[in-house]
């Protein structure tokens, strides 16, 4: 249908991006941030089409095909229900590792990349699947340490001396991270620094609802096993405390009416700390009592 009204907004901040299909009814609407969206489409002579909420996913491109039924404007058709979108645009192949399994899997470093390795063709190669601050993995066969970390778009991977890109700058908090989705193969055009993978990670944004929250990890002594050794040797657990400890709140920004902020300006915050104390046993050498005095006359090698 050509000439139709298509806008899709998004479900927790209103917004709204609208388009109009072109003659051969074709329409696209591009650089959605991740998110929940609700799709209308309005055409003179033909009932108002409503979609219902989708998810939209980092780096999907979804296509939905449309029908519009003869009638007025004054009628809106809404589907209920739809089935889950497919990806008919674009042969990418990834997975998308949600907010859900980055807060629910445990994460001893709280890293969120240490997720990778349960995408399909991803496998580390310093056998150490528990987890990954680095790019230092393999994917779908290639090299390891080729592969381009992107956070909101923006690359955080470097060049190691005499190796590839290998060192990882920056990771944002768990709490910090919305999805993000590794792709292993057919990457489009505007990918070009990597050998291996593209992991596209997003970050949460604030909406039109303020939310937020806490966390406290802790880790002392009293858990700990102790060292065989140790225990041989009749020494005590050493002395070991860590407290990761942060926050994260987001929400929208009020401004006087004459600015017209609402629905359009957000924020999202995020704090983490750690605190960090342990006792470690070292064998030293220290001066004889001769020696303290200035007299080396005794100094010599053990034999």
């Amino acid at each position: 249908m050509p000439g139709a009204k298509v806008a899709v907004t998004d479900v927790n901040r209103n917004t709204t991006r609208s388009t109009t299909t072109d003659n051969a009814g074709r329409y696209l609407i591009t650089a959605l941030p991740p998110g929940t969206y609700e799709l209308t489409v309005d055409a003179a002579g033909f009932n108002k089409y409503a979609h219902p909420a989708f998810p939209l996913q980092v780096q999907q491109q979804a296509t939905l095909d449309l029908q519009l039924a003869v009638g007025t404007l004054t009628t809106t058709v809404e589907i209920e229900a739809s089935a889950q979108l497919i990806n008919t645009t674009s042969p990418t192949l990834g997975q998308v590792i949600d907010n859900k399994y980055i807060l629910s899997l445990p994460l001893a470093g709280r890293a969120p990349l240490a997720l990778v390795s349960i995408a399909p063709g991803i496998s580390p190669s310093n056998l150490n699947p528990g987890g990954q601050s680095n790019t230092n993995f393999l994917a779908g066969g290639v090299r390891n340490s080729t592969s381009d970390v992107l956070v909101d778009g923006m690359s955080v991977v470097n060049v190691e001396q005499n190796s590839g890109i290998t060192n990882l700058e920056y990771q944002p908090s768990v709490d910090a991270v919305q999805e993000f989705k590794v792709q292993t193969n057919f990457f489009s055009a505007e990918f070009g620094n990597t050998g291996g993978a593209i992991i596209n990670l997003i970050t949460k944004s604030g909406t039109n609802s303020l939310h937020g929250g806490g966390y406290e990890f802790h880790r002392n002594a009293a858990l700990n096993a102790n060292n065989w050794f140790s225990n041989r040797a009749g020494r005590a657990i050493p002395d070991f405390k860590r407290n990761v400890f942060g926050g994260t709140v987001g929400g929208p920004v009020v401004l006087p009416k004459f600015y017209n902020g609402k629905n359009r300006t957000f924020f999202f915050y995020d704090f983490e700390g750690s605190r960090q104390t342990t006792a470690n046993t070292r064998t030293l050498s220290v001066p004889t009592p001769k020696e303290r005095i200035g007299d080396f006359s005794d100094t010599r090698a053990a034999n």
